[in-house]
């Protein structure tokens, strides 16, 4: 059912922001949906996060470029738009055609963060979707998810039909066809998913059962013949020739990061043994100089957005990366445009650079040391020393910057609560003072503190979450530290044990987010929204216990749940990654 203007503006008079859930923006795109195969993109949570995930941006107009698609978005209502919606016995509808979520052909769930699991649910429900996978007819859209989350797919597996797992747009359009020739004959549900099963970076759950040795996990294994033992990831190999938008949709509300995002290298160099980005995204691959300089020129014609960031892991380890400022620089000249660089490792050689430093000052500048031990950096794989530190800062402070901002994680085993927070409060007074040697008065630095969760797919992966009252003690050291210049923030910690929760769960944890859920858990990552207590009943009556979840170490003989998911990297390796951080393994 699509929906008339009268009907949504009767429900846009009651919302905070009706902005999100009006469409017509520039640059989106509107097709006739007959004859087409019809694609929701479904992001999680609002439109202010959605809009800013450029993985969205790219699915979207890479699948309305096909003719015999038609690709729409839907986000998370907040809500004051999900209460005019069940009041009403009304459907979430796309932003495009108005259209009920339950008339799409597929929806595509994108999938950054574990906390915007309980919105994928009640996006599905309040879009007359059947929850459960095994229940869903023929005539319902087929949901599949991609994004990070992905790589270990087992808590949504009993709501998501097909997972892609990998660079989506490389995988996605052989997807989409597939499925369009099979429904296209008239082929049932099941057909489709077999066939789409043998597709590189397609996950197919119902194909897979969780196997059980006496009572504990021993691994997800296929019982269909059509379904591979293992999932290999989806994997751009020509990121220069990847497909990009130059023509992007402007958002007609301020969005959390509005800009231009260009992905200038996919990839990191850096082995940080607590990341699972720089695992999930290897190998490295980079865009030339020339391709980026278009791509930004072509973008900025399109949208006239005046802001552009260059985007990766770690921006600053581009191979080319002064080249292309000073291009960027050129290209722009007179027009306003600003260029952010989000730099996490920099050196003197950066500062050296006057364009660098001018490209970078708008956005303000960052330092992620992750933790203030020079010995624990070593072991996690962090290679930077106190010193580059200390001499990063006076040369930022030399050229003019006043304040910084440092991101810190705590909780690594073998750790001491107090020490590591007396450390890190030090190292940020040190910080602060240097510049007074340069221009006179101490710097304002910002500290970012975040509990360290391990997650799938790295060395750490056999690690557990340190317990909560270790951490509250963290939080409590802190508290007694005083200084006007000195602020510090810490995530709450009920949401990362979740997110330790559900990084690392199996799936059995799917029937706990289906409780939470009912008990009215949604937008879990918004601080105001969060109920630690909905979660502790939820695991509680699912006979688990959050901590437990959190807090379990694997051996190396055990089974993981996410086991069956292939990364480039070698399970081997990272087995002697962590052997060799030194930190308490199996």
């Amino acid at each position: 059912m699509t929906k008339t203007m009268n009907e949504i503006r009767e429900m846009l008079r009651n919302v905070q922001k009706p902005g999100r859930y009006i469409g017509c923006e520039t640059n989106s795109v509107r097709k006739s949906r007959e004859g087409r195969t019809t694609v929701a993109l479904a992001y999680p949570d609002t439109y202010e996060i959605g809009m800013s995930y450029l993985g969205l941006r790219i699915l979207y107009h890479l699948l309305n470029d096909m003719d015999d698609v038609a690709c729409e978005r839907v986000f998370a209502p907040w809500v004051d738009m999900e209460r005019e919606l069940r009041s009403r016995g009304r459907r979430l509808f796309s932003l495009e055609s108005k259209t009920d979520l339950d008339r799409f052909d597929i929806v595509g769930f994108s999938l950054s963060y574990e906390l915007t699991y309980t919105n994928v649910l009640n996006m599905l429900d309040l879009g007359g979707i059947t929850l459960e996978s095994s229940e869903r007819s023929d005539e319902e859209p087929l949901v599949i998810a991609g994004g990070a989350c992905c790589f270990n797919p087992e808590p949504l597996s009993s709501f998501i039909d097909a997972f892609i797992i990998g660079d989506a747009e490389e995988a996605l359009p052989d997807f989409i066809e597939t499925f369009r020739k099979l429904k296209g004959r008239g082929a049932r549900r099941e057909e489709i998913l077999r066939s789409l099963a043998s597709l590189r970076g397609v996950y197919v759950p119902s194909l897979y059962e969780a196997r059980y040795e006496k009572g504990r996990f021993a691994g997800i294994r296929p019982i269909d013949p059509k379904a591979p033992p293992v999932i290999e990831k989806a994997v751009v190999t020509d990121l220069e020739n990847a497909y990009y938008p130059e023509k992007q949709i402007v958002p007609l509300v301020k969005i959390v990061h509005d800009r231009t995002a260009v992905e200038v290298m996919r990839g990191c160099p850096n082995r940080c043994r607590f990341c699972q980005a720089s695992v999930i995204n290897r190998p490295v691959r980079i865009r030339s100089v020339e391709r980026l300089r278009d791509i930004c020129l072509n973008t900025y014609r399109n949208t006239g957005n005046e802001r552009i960031a260059l985007l990766s892991l770690s921006s600053v380890n581009y191979p080319h990366l002064a080249s292309l400022i000073r291009e960027l620089n050129s290209g722009f000249r007179g027009k306003g445009v600003g260029i952010s660089i989000p730099s996490l490792r920099v050196d003197e050689a950066f500062y050296g650079i006057p364009e660098m430093i001018s490209a970078i000052r708008k956005a303000g500048l960052t330092f992620a040391p992750e933790t203030a031990s020079e010995g624990m950096r070593t072991a996690i794989g962090k290679d930077i020393d106190n010193a580059v530190l200390c001499r990063s800062a006076s040369i930022a402070f030399s050229k003019g910057w006043r304040r910084l901002k440092l991101y810190f994680m705590v909780g690594f085993p073998g750790t001491d609560a107090r020490a590591e927070a007396e450390k890190i409060f030090d190292m940020a007074l040190e910080l602060s003072g240097l510049k007074k040697k340069v221009s006179g008065g101490s710097a304002e630095i910002k500290v970012s503190v975040n509990p360290f969760v391990p997650k799938p797919h790295t060395p750490f992966q056999w690690l557990g979450m340190r317990e909560m009252s270790y951490l509250k003690e963290v939080m409590a050291a802190f508290n007694l530290k005083k200084s006007r210049k000195i602020k510090v923030e810490m995530h709450d910690l009920g949401q990362s044990l979740l997110e330790a929760c559900l990084s690392r769960g199996g799936r059995e944890t799917g029937r706990v987010i289906r409780s939470a859920w009912g008990k009215g858990a949604r937008m879990d990552s918004w601080n105001d929204l969060f109920d630690i207590d909905k979660w502790n009943s939820s695991f509680a009556e699912n006979g688990m216990d959050m901590s437990d979840c959190a807090g379990r170490v694997y051996s190396f003989d055990d089974a993981l749940p996410w086991g069956h998911v292939l990364t480039s990297v070698e399970s081997s390796y990272l087995m002697k990654e962590l052997e060799a951080s030194g930190l308490a393994g199996p």
